[in-house]
Formats: structure tokens, C-alpha cells, sequence
């Protein structure tokens, strides 16, 4: 017995993702014995763990009834937390829960401890009416069943080695914490079994031109599945202009990752296939295919990618890097940890986009994440030459990194959760090409977005940017703190990120670092919230993210859309200077629109367009302004 207690768990078996458990926490007062107003602390691994809810304790004197008919609880709210005490004393065990949001040393306010856990929930039991002595044992079930409950709900991402219970104890009642052995109270998260498909093609292709099927297995939470699919699948089409194998065998020796070669679209036209497994467990739909001779294609990424150099964040740069191209399939993506410029993990970042980069096939950049209170963006970069730590680049001046970076043209500056606390007096039009309009915080593009969940900082927002004349093209992104970039899985580990990842859909010749890496400057990009949506958006002829000269004010102006759907489409929106200019209810899951503008154009009016699907996806258009000419 240690002076301060011990703790330990049961049971210690590996944990499904997403199963119910039921968790018993024993801790054993150590040789100091336990205070009045001491307390125990038990935080969750991350709020993606069910909230934990205590009894509602009638209202007595001593929060407790002695000698009556209960126990003081009452039934009728939630519960799935119980605390037992074993003591001779006359003392009794508070129950409370509480949620901290800060890491780091402001984490619970308690500087002389480090509570680096992020979003955690905090299962409290509170001495009260007495003390307790060495040997008393406070038992605190998380996943009570005896309320009729059936356990709580573990968290979604899996495996994981950083996430884990803790425990820290108050033995003096003077919020003198101590962590407890950690090793005692750790738990293993694994993946479940197969339950899906990733069927990803190229969104493009061209008339009799070959191209493969990328195939991932993915259990029912979009992670990799603790043992590979194996057996045989089968692949079909409704249209008959397409040539693939009927069926094919997936072998665990591939791990999760298959692929069907060799497949040709014979006519101009948008093709679907589905791929099942022979037993039709289930069934899994690819994205959509455009079968067209148009010059540029679509390519999917993430730019907004953490791991482990990322507060909270997990997995290796190597790991991010492999499930991004492995089971999300994505076309490109960036690791981009918070100041990770400044820290060891700096080099091992650099490193890994360099060993992951296959042109052709896998696009990864060199980036951080850098920001205040004045808002966060992240820095990408056109090569990926290995450079030391930023030190000599300030944390604490909003202007400090546009200062370090203007003239160049081969960085750009994201910013991103927009809404969160952006500043928008901050702003290098040079470097920052692009805006971040959607990620897994939500939408910051329209004020009252159904997509934004959480509150509001003044002024902040893309529309606050756009009403500035400030001109960004759109994307979308991740801001997961999963590991698992493009696994577009709603809140991951965190509740204020209520939304699934997003996507940034580049139109380009090429995948390359240099090809992709230049679209983005040039604004040929759009958003959505991580479907493979196909979207072509034009204001007289001007492809979005150009701009428009106009030299008749009064000439109309023709809006054409052209939106491919992962699901029937149900509305257009056609935003002009922040404000709706047209909507269009529609059905199917392709559409074809053409609108005219009749009214006076104005030197600055931008347009874009937002396009919703059944299923909720979304996507946004970059804008296209007009430059009026006297």
C-alpha cells in the first residue's frame, strides 16, 4: 500500500469500440488515510466515452437519509455511476461529475498537477461527514446496470495506446491531488469486426480509359477492423457501359486495403458500383464516377490533420499518413499538428510527408497548425525540404506570421473553425488564398448554419470575411483528433466537434504536391462535409474562384451548376454578397442548373453555391467575383 492509495480496474479485458461495458474502480485509502473533503477523481479517456451520470441524491441535511425506507437516490434521472464504501468510519461518498475542457496545467486549476487529458469528463466522490482510514476502500461503478441501464458506451476510436483512465486522489481535502499509478487504470479500445466497405474510384475518368477500384474494409465505426475482411465480394453496376469482374477474392494477406483493376466506362456518363460480400451482409456504394473527356480532375484531401504533436491528438505521423491513404483512400492530405514547427515532433512531421508522397497516387504536405486568440490557421507548404524548429517565429503577435512568411509563394495560410474566435483584422490576402469553411467544429460560412452547433464570437465567421471584400476560395477539412484523417465519424473525442470531417476537392491536371499545391492558390477548390460530391460552379463562363470582368454593368449574368451527388439532391442555394439569390428545390442525385442574374452588377458582388443532400451532406462552391470596369 503506497502512502497515497492504490487503484485498480476490473474488469481488464481489450474493449470493442463502441460496446457497452460496465467498469469497477477500486481504490484502497494508503497509510495517510483520507480527509474530510478529500476526494477521488476518475476522468475519461475522452468525452467520446458515454457521460457519466450520477444518482440525484434527495434533498436532506446530509445529502443522504440515514436510518429511512432508501438510500437517498431517487430513480427517475439517468443514471450509470454507483459509489460503494467499505469503512468502519461514520463517513459517506458525495457523488458528482464535472466536464474540463483546457489541458495543461489549467486543466482542473490545480497548477501542481498535469491533467493533459483535453475534454475529459471527471467522476467525483467527495468524503464527507467523517474521515477515512488506512485500508477503507471506495468502489466507484462506471456503467452501473443496477438503475436498468446496460453499461455505458465505449468510445468509438480505436486502438489507441495514448488514451486511458486516470485517477488522482485529495487525501488532505485541500485540492492537493495526486495522480495514481496510471497503469493500474489503463483499458484497451479495439476496433470491431469488418462491417463495410470504402469503395473509392477516381471522381473523374476518361471514355475507355482503365482505372482501379480502392476497396477498405472498416469496421462499423470507420476504423480499421481488428481482423482483415477475407473471402469473396461481389461487384455490380445498374448501367451496363462499365467492364469489371463479376466478383473478387479479398485475402487477409492484404491487410484491409484491396483493389479492382483494370475497370473501363465505355460512354460519357456518371456510374455507381456497389460491393458486397458474397454472404450480402452488407452492402457498400462507391462515389460517384464521371465518365467525361473534361481536362482537369477532382481529387478529395484533408489538410487539417493531427496526431500525436497535436495536444490531445494520437497516432504517429506514419500511422495518420497510412490510414489516409489506406482506408479513407484520400487523393492528398497534411499533417498539421499545433506549433509542431516548435517542437521535436517538427522533423519526424517533415520526414514522414516525404516517405508517404507518391505522386500519382498519394499527395502529402508539409504543414503546421499556428494561432492564438486571434485565430488558428494552418501553414502548408508547395515542397517538403526538411527544415529545423521554428524559433525564431513568434507565438504571441497575430502579425508575426505573416511577417515570416510575406513574398513567398510557396506557402499558404488556412484559416479555419472560423466561428470559434477569428479575428478577421488579421488577414494577408497574399497568403491566404483559401479559407476553411467546414471541418468537424461545423459550418462557418452563413451566420445561422445549421451546420454550427456551438456559440458565436463577434464578427468572426467567412461571411464576416466576404463582407470585408476579402477573397478566399472554399475548402473543407478535419480538425480530428482521432488519428484517422478523412474518417469523417461525428464527434470522434470531443462533443464541441460535433461533425464529421470534411473534405477539400481540388480541381487539377495532376496528383502532385506542385499540381494540387497550385490549384489551391488559384482558388480551384470547393468544400463538403466528407461525401465525394462532384461540383462544377460558373458565372459567365469563369470557373469558381476567378473572377469576372465586366465591363456592361447591366448585361445579365449566367449562373451554371453542375452538382453530382453521393445522394438525391434536395436544394440549390445561390448566395449572392451573403445573401440568398435563389433557391432551387430539386430531387435525384444529378443536376443540371442555369440562372441569370438581371440585375446591376456592383464592383466586389460574389456569388457561390451551396448544394444539401438528402442525407444532410453538403457542399460549397468557392465564389467567383465581378470586377466592374467603368
Amino acid at each position: 500500500m503506497t502512502e497515497y492509495g492504490h487503484i485498480s480496474l476490473a474488469p481488464r479485458d481489450d474493449i470493442v469500440a463502441g460496446s457497452k461495458v460496465t467498469l469497477t474502480f477500486t481504490f484502497t485509502v494508503g497509510s495517510l488515510g483520507m480527509k474530510e473533503s478529500g476526494s477521488l477523481r476518475i476522468t475519461t479517456p475522452n468525452d467520446s466515452w458515454e457521460w457519466p451520470r450520477v444518482p440525484l441524491p434527495r434533498y436532506f441535511q446530509h445529502g443522504w437519509e440515514r436510518g429511512g425506507i432508501d438510500d437517498g437516490y431517487v430513480s427517475y434521472a439517468p443514471s450509470n455511476v454507483r459509489a460503494e464504501l467499505n469503512s468502519e468510519s461514520d463517513a459517506w461518498m458525495y457523488l458528482d461529475v464535472e466536464e474540463r475542457h483546457c489541458a495543461g496545467e489549467l486543466a482542473v486549476h490545480w497548477p501542481q498537477r498535469d491533467f493533459d487529458s483535453g475534454h475529459t469528463r471527471h467522476i467525483i466522490a467527495t468524503v464527507r461527514d467523517g474521515d477515512l482510514n488506512p485500508g477503507d476502500v471506495i468502489t466507484i461503478i462506471y456503467g452501473d446496470t443496477s438503475w436498468g441501464g446496460d453499461g455505458v458506451e465505449a468510445q468509438r476510436v480505436a486502438p489507441t495506446d495514448k488514451d486511458a483512465f486516470r485517477a488522482y486522489v485529495d487525501v488532505t481535502g485541500e485540492r492537493e491531488f495526486v495522480e495514481l499509478a496510471g497503469d493500474e487504470v489503463k483499458v484497451r479500445v479495439i476496433p470491431g469486426p469488418p462491417a463495410q466497405f470504402n469503395v473509392v474510384a477516381p471522381a473523374i475518368v476518361r471514355p475507355n480509359e482503365p482505372f482501379d477500384i480502392r476497396v477498405s474494409d472498416m469496421d462499423e465505426f470507420r476504423n480499421r477492423p481488428h481482423t482483415p475482411f477475407e473471402g469473396e465480394v461481389r461487384v455490380a453496376t445498374s448501367r451496363p457501359q462499365i467492364s469489371l469482374s463479376g466478383s473478387a477474392d479479398f485475402t487477409a494477406e492484404r491487410n484491409n486495403r484491396h483493389m479492382i483493376v483494370g475497370v473501363k466506362a465505355h460512354a460519357a456518363g456518371v456510374y455507381r458500383l456497389t460491393v458486397e460480400p458474397s454472404n450480402g451482409s452488407w452492402r457498400s456504394l462507391s462515389n460517384p464516377i464521371w465518365c467525361t473527356n473534361r481536362d482537369l480532375n477532382v481529387y478529395f484531401g484533408d489538410l487539417h490533420c493531427h496526431g500525436m504533436w497535436h495536444s490531445d491528438s494520437i497516432g504517429t505521423p506514419d500511422e495518420n499518413y497510412e490510414y489516409g491513404r489506406d482506408v479513407a483512400d484520400l487523393d492528398f492530405m497534411g499533417m498539421t499538428d499545433s506549433s509542431g514547427c516548435y517542437k521535436e515532433g517538427w522533423i519526424d512531421t517533415q520526414e514522414a510527408a516525404n516517405r508517404h508522397y507518391d505522386p500519382g497516387r498519394f499527395v502529402t504536405f508539409k504543414g503546421y497548425e499556428h494561432g492564438g486568440n486571434w485565430g488558428h490557421r494552418n501553414v502548408i507548404f508547395r515542397d517538403c525540404d526538411i527544415e529545423s524548429t521554428l524559433d525564431d517565429l513568434s507565438r504571441d503577435r497575430p502579425e508575426a506570421l505573416f511577417e515570416y512568411y510575406r513574398g513567398r509563394n510557396d506557402v499558404i495560410s488556412i484559416p479555419h473553425h472560423t466561428k470559434w474566435r477569428t479575428n478577421w483584422d488579421y488577414y494577408d490576402p497574399e497568403l491566404e488564398p483559401i479559407v476553411e469553411v467546414y471541418s468537424c467544429w461545423g459550418s462557418g460560412v452563413e451566420y445561422d448554419d445549421p451546420l454550427w452547433d456551438n456559440s458565436v464570437f463577434p464578427n468572426s465567421g467567412v461571411y464576416s470575411a466576404l463582407a470585408r471584400r476579402y477573397r478566399f476560395g472554399f475548402i473543407g477539412s478535419g480538425d480530428s483528433h482521432a488519428g484517422m484523417p478523412g474518417r469523417s465519424y461525428p464527434t470522434d473525442r470531443e462533443w464541441c466537434t460535433a461533425r464529421k470531417s470534411g473534405f477539400a476537392c481540388v480541381y487539377a491536371p495532376e496528383l502532385t504536391r506542385e499540381a494540387i499545391f497550385d490549384a489551391l492558390r488559384a482558388r480551384q477548390c470547393y468544400a463538403t462535409t466528407g461525401a465525394r460530391i462532384i461540383l462544377q460552379f460558373s458565372v459567365a463562363g469563369t470557373m469558381m474562384g476567378g473572377e469576372v470582368e465586366v465591363t456592361d454593368p447591366s448585361e445579365a449574368r449566367v449562373i451554371r451548376i453542375h452538382a453530382i451527388g453521393t445522394d438525391n439532391i434536395r436544394m440549390l442555394k445561390i448566395v449572392k454578397n451573403n445573401e440568398p439569390l435563389f433557391i432551387r428545390s430539386t430531387s435525384g442525385d444529378e443536376e443540371y442548373f442555369e440562372y441569370y442574374d438581371t440585375t446591376d452588377a456592383h464592383d466586389g458582388d460574389f456569388y457561390y453555391v451551396r448544394v444539401v443532400q438528402d442525407d444532410e451532406e453538403t457542399a460549397w462552391s468557392s465564389p467567383v467575383w465581378l470586377n466592374v470596369r467603368s
